[in-house]
Order: structure tokens, then sequence, then C-alpha cells
């Protein structure tokens, strides 16, 4: 549960500040957008997640954290690869606040669901450990943000931004997530049940 928790929250950290302040100069010199406007883009994402982030609370009290977390990693992959043909202020602000949604809202909420129904004691230890994946998530994209942009240019960086977000952040918390500890006994149990009558 916690390395699934891990990815999640190391992709998050794909429409980071510090990701953006490397691309903004690139940005503005290709599209002529003053920093201010492309800078807003964080503030409304911010203003998005008031918004969303009640709605993902109950998403995950309703359907449960599992289905959220891979939804919210395919929207935020699928919006970071589509910053590649952003051309326009208002489709690079549609698909950065969904980035941004998901930075604030359902990577962080859902994580930190699954971390506190299956610990108990060590709850505060097992949630340190899955943030401070989102720290290295922080170092990598922005790091692998500067080193593409430079060769290969802005597209390129935001496609394999999109990329490694789905590649790394889809399949864990789809397989190996599930919502509390008892949910696994009776899938354990139900095997065990299946097994017992194919042996009669």
């Amino acid at each position: 549960m916690v390395a699934a928790s891990s990815t999640v929250v190391f992709a998050r950290m794909a429409p980071n500040i510090t990701t953006l302040s490397v691309l903004i100069f690139p940005m503005s010199e290709q599209f002529g957008w003053s920093r201010t406007l492309i800078s807003g883009s964080v503030s409304s994402g911010a203003i998005a997640s008031l918004f969303f982030s009640p709605v993902v609370g109950w998403s995950i009290d309703r359907f449960g954290a599992r289905p959220v977390l891979v939804i919210s990693v395919l929207c935020l992959g699928l919006a970071m690869i589509s910053l590649a043909w952003a051309t326009l202020p208002i489709t690079f602000y549609l698909a950065y606040s969904v980035g941004r949604v998901v930075f604030h809202t359902s990577a962080p909420i859902g994580s930190s669901t699954v971390a506190s129904r299956w610990f108990i004691k060590k709850r505060g230890r097992a949630i340190g450990v899955i943030f401070l994946f989102g720290a290295f998530g922080g170092i990598v994209f922005t790091m692998l943000a500067s080193l593409i942009v430079e060769s290969y240019g802005l597209k390129t960086t935001w496609i394999v931004i999109g990329l490694l977000v789905l590649i790394v952040a889809v399949a864990p918390p789809l397989l190996l997530v599930a919502e509390r500890p008892e949910d696994l006994v009776l899938i354990l149990m139900g095997r065990f049940q299946d097994l017992e009558i194919q042996k009669n």
C-alpha cells in the first residue's frame, strides 16, 4: 500500500511549481506570453481545487480511494501530454489546472486515506514515507524538464513528463491498493473457499 501510494505522490509533482519555473522562459519565448500570464495558471489550479476538493472527498467515501487514484493519475498524465499542444492561453490554463487539481486534491487525499486505513500504530511514519516520494518527484521532474527542454524543446518535454506519470503511477494503485485490510482478508478467504470447492 505504501509503495502504490508513493508512486501517486511521486507523479503528482509533475505540475509542480519548480517544473513550471524551468519551462516558463522557453514558453514565454516560444508563444510570446508574459511570465505573469504563465504563472497565473498556478492560481487557476488552486481556485479549481477549492471546488473539487469536497468532490474528491465524497468520491473516495462513495467509490473508494483506488478508483479515484487511478482516474486521477490517468487525468494527470493525459493533461501533461496535452500541454504539448496547448498553444493558446486558455488551453494551457485548462490542461495545467487539471494537473494542479490532482496535485492539491485527489493524490494527497487518496494516498493519505489509504495509509490511514492500513496503519494504526505507525500511521504517521507510513504517511511520512509516502510523501517523501513527493519531494523526490519534485527533484526528478524539475531535472527532467531542464534536461529535455534544452535539447528537444517544449513539446517533447511535456510528452515525456506525461508518459512518465502514466508509466510509473497507473499500475501500482490499480493492482496493489486494497481499500482496507479486511477487504484483502475477504479476497483471500474467497480464494481459499474456491480451492476447497475444487478439491471436493
